[in-house]
Formats: C-alpha cells, sequence, structure tokens
C-alpha cells in the first residue's frame, strides 16, 4: 500500500512520522526512515536520505534500476522492513520513484506497486518542486511524483491543523490561502499583505530597521544560543543573503576570523586562468573567497559531510572558534542539537548546473553564515521570529508560501518588500505569489497559475501555451491561416483554443499590458477587429 500524507506547514507531519516510527520500533517492527532532503532526514529518527539509502542515481530515466544486489544486506533489511517512510518526497523526481518501485519488485519478486511494501510519502505540494534545470513550466510539472501512473495506487491523508500557528488562527489561514493559491489578486499576480506583516520601505535605512528587528540588542546576547536559533531573516537569492549577512557580522561584537580559498580550475596544468580571476567568481552552492566569521556567529554548512552525525547541506551551528584548517562549531537543530563538531577545509567542485566553461575547484570551509538564509533553505525549519526581505517578487513556485509559513505568529513574523507599493492606494503592501495549482488528488498538477479559470476543459492544450494571463475575461485569438479572429468567453476557452491548436501550431501567445486580450501570430500583426 501507497499513502500520501499532505499537510501545510506547521500541521505535525514531523510529530506524525517520529510517532508512527516510535510505535513499530517499540514493538519490534523495522521501520525505514528516509527524506528527499539531508535536512529533513536529520529530523528523522535514524534518518537517512533517499538518495544514501537507497542509491539512487543522480540522473534517474525511464528505464533506470537501483543497484541493490539481491543478495545483499540492504536487501535483506528492504525485505525484512515492515514500512518505509519518505519524508519531503514532492521534491523527488517521479523517475526516481518509479525506479525505486521496479527495484522493489525485483527484490521481492511481487508483482505489486513497491514489492507490496508499505510506503509512506509525506510532504506539501505548496513547497518546493523537483528541480528541473533550465526546465520549463511543463517540465517541471512532468517531474512531479503526481504525474506518474503510480499516483494512481495512492491513498492521500491530509492533515489541517496547523500546530505551529495554533494560537495566532487568523495567520494560519492566510498562509494556507496563500498555498492554496485562494488568496485575491489585487493586479496581475500581486497579493495585498496585512498591515500588520508589512514593513514600509522608504529607503536602504529600512534594511538596517528590519536588522534591528530581527536581531535587537545583538551584542548583548552574542553569546546566547538560543536567541541564534530563534530568529533569522529570509530572502530568495544568495546575492542579498551574503550583502545581508555581510551588514550583520559588522555589527556582532568580537574579532574577525578571515579565511581565504585556494581556487583552481580542474586540469589546467597551464594555470591559464588567474587566481584574482577564479577568486572573484561567485557560484551558487559555494562558499565565498573570503570567509568571515566571529566567535558566536550562526553558521550553516553547504554540503553534506558526514549526515549520520547531522552534518548535511542545511544544518545550523554556531561557530566556537576559528583556525587555519579547521572551525570549531556546535550544531543548533535536529537530533544531533549541542553537539561539539570540527569542521576541515575541504575541495569543493563546481557542479554542471553552474554555467562555466570549466570546472572550478575551490579549497574552503563548506560554510556560510546563517543570520540571513534563503528561503528555500529555511524549508523544513520553525523559526519563532522570521523577517523577511524581498528586494524583488518571489520568483518560483511555493517561495513566499515556504516563507511565511516558517513563522509562528503575525506579530513575530514581518515582510520588508522593496517593490511593494502601489502609489495610488495607501497602504497597500503587495507581492507576487508564484504558483503551480496543485490539484493532486484529481488529475494531478495542472500549470495555471490561480483558480481564476472555472471551466477547466483541456488541460494538455493550457500546457502547450507558452503563457497565458490568467485574469482576462474574453478573448480574441487571431490565426493567419484562417484570416479570421475567433471569440470567446472564458467559459467557452477550452473547446476553442482545442479546436485552434488542433489545427495548426500556434507560435505564440501574448497578453496585452491591460489583460483584456490575447492575440496569436509569428509577427505580432494585431488581429482584425471582426470575423469574415
Amino acid at each position: 500500500m501507497i499513502f500520501f500524507v499532505d499537510g501545510p506547514g506547521g500541521t505535525g507531519k514531523t510529530f506524525l512520522y517520529r510517532t508512527i516510527l516510535a510505535t513499530l520500533r517499540k514493538a519490534g517492527h523495522i521501520a525505514i526512515a528516509t527524506a528527499t532532503s539531508c535536512i529533513a532526514a536529520t529530523l528523522l529518527p535514524s534518518g537517512r536520505t533517499a538518495h544514501s539509502r537507497f542509491k539512487i542515481p543522480l540522473t534517474p530515466d525511464a528505464s533506470s534500476t537501483y543497484s541493490i544486489s539481491k543478495q545483499s544486506d540492504l536487501a535483506e533489511l528492504i525485505r525484512r522492513a515492515t514500512i518505509i517512510i519518505w519524508d519531503e518526497a514532492p521534491m523527488l523526481n517521479r523517475r526516481a520513484l518509479e525506479s525505486l518501485d521496479r527495484t522493489f519488485k525485483d527484490i521481492m519478486e511481487v508483482n505489486l506497486p513497491f514489492g507490496g511494501k508499505v510506503l509512506i510519502l509525506v510532504g506539501d505540494f505548496r513547497q518546493v518542486l523537483p528541480v528541473v534545470p533550465k526546465g520549463t513550466k511543463a517540465e517541471m510539472i512532468d517531474a512531479c511524483i503526481v504525474k506518474s501512473p503510480l499516483w494512481k495506487d495512492v491513498k492521500v491523508l491530509h492533515l489541517k491543523q496547523n500546530m505551529r500557528s495554533v494560537n495566532d488562527e487568523e495567520f494560519a489561514e492566510y498562509i494556507q490561502r496563500i498555498g492554496d493559491g485562494n488568496e485575491p489578486f489585487i493586479m496581475d499576480d500581486l497579493i495585498k499583505l496585512p498591515p500588520s506583516m508589512a514593513m514600509q520601505w522608504e529607503d536602504q535605512h529600512s534594511i538596517y530597521n528590519l536588522i534591528d528587528q530581527v536581531f535587537p540588542s545583538l551584542q548583548e546576547h552574542a553569546n546566547d544560543v538560543r536567541y541564534m536559533v530563534d530568529r533569522a531573516l529570509l530572502t530568495p537569492i544568495n546575492d542579498e543573503v551574503e550583502q545581508l549577512n555581510a551588514k550583520i557580522i559588522s555589527q556582532f561584537p568580537g574579532d574577525d576570523f578571515t579565511l581565504h580559498s585556494f581556487d583552481e580550475v580542474e586540469g589546467d596544468t597551464q594555470h591559464l586562468y588567474q587566481q584574482e580571476f577564479l577568486n572573484s567568481i561567485s557560484p551558487g552552492g559555494l562558499p565565498p573567497h573570503i570567509l568571515r566569521l566571529k566567535k558566536g556567529a550562526p553558521i550553516m554548512l553547504l554540503r553534506n559531510i558526514d549526515p549520520k552525525a547531522g552534518l548535511c547541506n542545511g544544518t545550523r551551528l554556531i561557530c566556537r572558534g576559528c583556525f587555519n584548517n579547521v572551525i570549531d562549531a556546535e550544531i543548533l537543530t535536529g537530533q544531533y542539537v549541542g553537539t561539539r563538531v570540527f569542521l576541515p577545509r575541504i575541495p569543493l567542485k563546481t557542479t554542471e548546473n553552474v554555467h562555466l566553461p570549466f570546472v572550478m575547484i575551490r579549497r574552503q570551509f563548506s560554510v556560510r553564515l546563517s543570520f540571513a538564509i534563503t528561503i528555500n533553505k529555511a524549508q523544513g525549519q520553525t523559526i519563532p521570529t522570521v523577517r523577511i526581505y524581498l528586494p524583488d517578487h518571489v520568483f518560483s513556485h511555493g517561495q513566499l508560501y515556504v516563507a511565511l509559513s516558517r513563522g509562528v505568529s503575525q506579530s513575530t513574523t514581518k515582510l520588508l518588500v522593496q517593490k511593494g507599493t502601489i502609489p495610488e492606494e495607501e497602504g497597500r503592501m503587495p507581492n507576487s505569489n508564484v504558483r503551480i495549482e496543485s490539484t493532486m488528488l484529481n488529475n494531478g498538477v495542472h500549470a495555471i497559475p490561480t483558480a481564476h479559470w472555472e471551466n477547466r476543459k483541456d488541460d494538455q492544450s493550457i500546457l502547450n501555451m507558452e503563457a497565458i494571463d490568467n485574469k482576462v475575461r474574453k478573448l480574441e485569438i487571431y490565426s493567419p491561416g484562417w484570416g479570421f479572429t475567433i471569440r470567446a468567453d472564458k467559459k467557452e476557452l477550452w473547446k476553442e483554443v482545442k479546436r485552434v491548436l488542433e489545427s495548426q501550431e500556434l507560435e505564440r501567445f501574448m497578453a496585452n499590458a491591460a489583460g483584456k486580450q490575447l492575440e496569436c501570430g509569428t509577427n505580432n500583426i494585431a488581429p482584425p477587429t471582426s470575423p469574415p
């Protein structure tokens, strides 16, 4: 049997699966705990990442199976396991899940889904979806597990009561509307932020006011571990994270530890690339060339060093001391909280997702300051005092929802939106809510930004469109091949679009600035005013 436990942030998913694991193990059963992300795996008792536990290949395809021999200890563990719990399942590419299904059938020699094993998938489709490098929206949707043929065998269960914000039901309901896409738009894809949570942008000093709010009396609390654990600044991109951390570490008391990296290009025996050039590169996922730390400052790991000991990508720590080749640190969160660890300087390579004409190797400590962290890094964590800085609008599915759902109440969750004021409407603080609508209980995930369309007649037709304004009320679609314009209200949209798509390939859909008309053509020729 396959179950999927759906629950918004704070509804008790972690508590539920920890209870299931403890109950089964106490009764003498074997329960395998795994997660898609390493930081989620550290929250599971005896948890491992799915890639580590099941030897998942980095790029599974439609015919992949895992390298698990039937005679191996891992195969025997799978056969004896009563249940398998998999957290953060929505982040998993469906090809990996389908490969696991084929592998389990082979190991168990049973032609049932996952070889007849009981599998509990846990997660929230309102949050981060599978990463598809340079992928289109349609490719992202196709990678989701709800698009897998296995999904028809999944029984979906729901957790609805928000326990994280139990003392602020209004806040919990607002977050739920954001995640479900039910919060009304005020224009384009902008939503109105509650005045109790929105901070007014005035100038660059607003950033320092934001820092003072989330880290009040910073110098007095420099050695307070609980103070550091309970607060953080969230922002969408790494560049802003670096700038915010630089501002905060300057206010932090104590002596600086400045640690420089050594950079080189893999295979560059002729030394064609200058050190100064390599030092200036700051690719995503790598620490900066100049790492500035202080004793007592919070830091975050950027690589999986020793997941079994709680040292994985996203682990938050406190710097206890710095030396030339080692950092003395203490784990702040998870089941290994309070553990003292020593982090070495290691060689780190750029991945193929970093668009460089070479592979760069940076020898540096795999950490960065974590006063401020990216929104995606914060997923899965509860941050009692959180401030969200949005210099621009969020840009990917679920980011605003993830950021807001880290908090516990309106009073402790605030947003500073730099591009967030409508001049003609006093006090309205909008921000975009980017999401891919999830209808996982019926037909999977569709690439329609909101629920404004009431009649979905042809999902695939919409997936074939490059762009569509979801707020148009009427359409005028010009067909160069036919030489006339089709007019339709939104109730007739689906059958008209399908008819046009079947007759010819429409090369581009463009919505005008007013969002009232949709033009189609190869040379942006305006459609005729009336049909022949």
